[in-house]
């Protein structure tokens, strides 16, 4: 059966409405019709841009409420990337994670310029906020499991989505909310580029796939991924992703139970069937099978919480 990649879309700078820099990434926003719409470019070649779309199909798969990112080419800076829509049109306006906690607490370092080795961004503070949030905007709320009702439950989602794909980079900035007047929501899971091990050089997935115990070079390898979020505050080195979910899914069990339970749907099938429709011109052979491999190796680690 022939394997139909993913689109790629063409878009311009010469249309962009503002140019800047998106941390070390240029990006710009335009307009699709009524949309305002962002490219991303993905210039140095780690592969941000398929692995933002693969997390985009398992978040479709699971029901996780996310920003949905296509692949692009921008025709006139010669750069690829990904395109998606504004995550807080308006009415709504973005209100990133590290706000949040500096509403709840007036000494939380929410220096923009600090991102990472943030060790206040802890899992009870960012729990005390997300529990005071309302359910994502409704549209992005279509395909919820049963049990998820909360936003507390909808985050734990988010963790285990970053334990499946290794994304390390769910920093106070990359998760946050959407307010309208009074009523602040938990905003859709987005930024997840650096997942999927996607900027790891193809001679080393080569030896770990070729090792005579390649499963369990895989396993090192997964069980190494660490997320942004500390234990405790003062702590030198964040969880893992998988201690991270198992953290979280203390304060919600149930919500823990029905995304696990969600995940038993997906196929190891399915997730060879996304990573195939990476275009070729995107990524290698091998990186194709150490994605599968890895993300089937995840797959199975989580499937444990629910025995």
């Amino acid at each position: 059966m022939t394997i139909e990649p993913y689109p790629i879309y063409t878009v311009s700078s010469l249309c962009s409405e503002d140019l800047e820099q998106l941390g070390n990434k240029p990006k710009y926003w335009y307009r699709d019709g009524d949309r305002r719409m962002m490219f991303k470019a993905e210039f140095r070649g780690t592969g941000e841009d398929w692995a933002e779309r693969v997390a985009c199909e398992i978040c479709l798969q699971l029901g996780i409420p996310h920003v949905h990112y296509e692949l692009a080419y921008d025709e006139y800076q010669k750069l690829p990337g990904v395109i998606c829509e504004n995550v807080a049109a308006k009415p709504y306006s973005l209100i990133l994670g590290n706000q949040l906690l500096l509403e709840r607490d007036p000494d939380y370092p929410a220096d923009q310029e600090h991102r990472y080795k943030v060790s206040e961004h802890t899992v009870a503070a960012v729990l005390s906020v997300v529990a005071k949030l309302e359910l994502p905007p409704e549209d992005s709320c279509q395909q919820l499991p049963e049990g998820i009702s909360t936003a507390l439950g909808v985050f734990v989602g988010y963790v285990m989505l970053d334990a499946l794909v290794a994304n390390q980079d769910r920093h106070h900035q990359n998760w946050g909310a959407v307010r309208r007047s009074t009523i602040t929501r938990l905003a859709p899971s987005f930024d997840h580029g650096a997942g999927l091990a996607r900027n790891e050089p193809d001679l080393k997935r080569s030896r770990r796939l070729d090792s005579g115990d390649a499963d369990r070079q895989i396993a090192i390898y997964a069980n190494k991924a660490r997320s942004a979020f500390y234990q405790n505050a003062g702590d030198r080195r964040t969880l893992t992703t998988h201690d991270a979910f198992a953290e979280f899914s203390k304060y919600d069990p149930k919500a823990a139970s029905a995304w696990i339970s969600q995940l038993e749907t997906v196929s190891a099938d399915f997730l060879q069937g996304i990573v195939n429709r990476i275009p070729d011109s995107r990524i290698s052979e091998v990186g194709k099978a150490f994605t599968i491999r890895l993300l089937e190796k995840n797959r199975s680690t989580l499937l444990q919480f629910n025995d």
